[in-house]
């Protein structure tokens, strides 16, 4: 798994590496809750306090990819935003990994469901609706209209 652009030992589909993950988060939630816990009896300070949650994190941090994984992503207790980060990137590479063995491949159509395809994708004609009412009584006057000028011309050239 490649975090910060740095290639780790540890994989989802590893169930060894699964517990040590599973291990490690309890630990370290078990742990920050001590800490926050005698932080808020008082006597520590702010700063004191947020190098205590930085080195707790990059304990678990050590434990999930390997003794070491801090030092080598440049992590210090001093400063949390990059210890964010890194945490984030795993939950990305986590995500991924994930992602990637659980798309399935699309599976090709036999001729039934080609057909099937085929026959709802078919051109439908549009569909005329009935005109409302009133607009049927206008059209009925205007071909009466129409009858009542053409007899009228008819008669016209009879007469003519």
């Amino acid at each position: 798994m490649v975090i910060c652009g740095q290639e780790f030992e540890f994989s989802l589909m590893n169930a060894n590496d699964l517990d040590r993950f599973e291990d490690a988060n309890e630990r370290m939630q078990r742990r920050s809750a001590e800490e926050s816990e005698q932080f808020q009896r008082g006597g520590v300070r702010l700063g004191d306090h947020a190098r205590a949650q930085a080195r707790i994190a990059m304990d678990c941090i050590d434990e999930i990819l390997g003794a070491g994984a801090s030092d080598r992503l440049g992590l210090n207790e001093n400063y949390m935003a990059p210890i964010y980060d890194v945490i984030e990137e795993l939950g990305n590479a986590f995500a991924a990994e994930k992602q990637r063995y659980a798309a399935k491949p699309a599976q090709p159509m036999n001729r039934e469901q080609r057909r099937a395809q085929a026959k709802k994708n078919r051109h439908k004609p549009p569909v005329s609706y009935p005109a409302p009412p009133a607009a049927q009584m206008v059209e009925r006057v205007d071909k009466a209209a129409r009858r009542k000028q053409l007899l009228a011309e008819l008669a016209a050239l009879e007469n003519g």
